[in-house]
């Protein structure tokens, strides 16, 4: 393992540590590209400290001895490996059970899975995840693909398989919608909750569940969804729409044929009263 560091001269890239397999390696960097992203999942640390236990005292202590040097970084390697964002979906919880079980469910280190004190309601201090790694994983294939189509339908509408109302949108309003996505897929990758802020970003969201379901049922990502851990609540994409929604008045605009009016398009973007803005910037790594 390698990291760019730079002690007054300018950046260079430095041996920070050799581990025996490449995946061992990959756990480890990728923990410590996710704190250097500003605002990291929760436990974040705590997971990179539990993943060193396994290698030997001086690898433990080179990586350990940088945590505090960390800082956010922009560095073009970082960006088109892409492993960062996979790390903060990664991050995500696949059960709610606290910490050393519930004492209810015997089966709480495994999500809940086949838990029978969950299916008959018996148990109710596991809360149960909207959003679990592999759900993520496939949201974010679905705010990337989306976003993607939207940029390449700027030009050409002909083969619109959006909601009828975006086609009548400007090219500056359709550039926002497609910022929705972008927004969306930004959350994800930093670990946290795709929560709309905006009318726009609820009628994303509801789009990306839907790409997601048709690319589960596809099986594109078959091979990268069994190296995330499974989960009792995957896939829920009804709870998705249910728990992190304000409402559902944005359902009538999806089904709306006819140029929508001024305002309301203006009001399409407006963020919520009781949503505040994103800490940090809307890209994705």
């Amino acid at each position: 393992m390698f990291a760019i560091v730079d002690h007054g001269g300018g950046e260079t890239v430095e041996a920070l540590a050799t581990f025996p397999t490449p995946e061992r390696a990959d756990t480890v960097a990728d923990l410590l590209n996710l704190l250097t992203v500003g605002y990291p999942p929760e436990r974040t640390r705590e997971r990179l400290l539990a993943a060193l236990d396994a290698e030997p005292g001086p690898v433990r202590a080179s990586v350990t001895a940088v945590l505090d040097a960390l800082r956010p970084s922009r560095h073009r390697l970082a960006v088109q490996l892409r492993r960062r964002a996979h790390a903060g979906i990664a991050s995500f919880p696949a059960n709610g059970c606290p910490t050393g079980g519930c004492g209810t469910c015997p089966t709480c280190g495994d999500g809940c899975l086949d838990c029978p004190a969950c299916d008959s309601g018996e148990c109710d201090a596991c809360l149960t995840p909207v959003i679990t790694p592999r759900t993520a994983l496939l949201l974010y294939v679905a705010a990337m693909t989306l976003s993607d189509e939207v940029s390449g339908a700027m030009g050409n509408l002909d083969n619109w398989d959006f909601p009828p109302f975006i086609k009548q949108l400007t090219p500056t309003s359709l550039g926002q919608f497609r910022a929705t996505f972008v927004a969306l897929a930004a959350d994800l990758a930093h670990g946290i909750e795709p929560q709309p802020r905006t009318n726009a970003e609820e009628i994303a969201l509801h789009l990306m569940t839907d790409r997601a379901n048709a690319e589960l049922e596809l099986g594109s990502f078959d091979d990268m969804l069994e190296r995330l851990p499974e989960s009792a609540t995957d896939y829920d994409w009804d709870g998705i729409l249910t728990e992190l929604f304000q409402d559902n008045d944005y359902t009538g605009l999806m089904a709306y044929r006819g140029k929508p009016p001024a305002e309301e398009v203006t009001t399409l973007f407006e963020r919520f009263d009781n949503m505040l803005e994103r800490p940090y910037a809307a890209t994705t790594p």
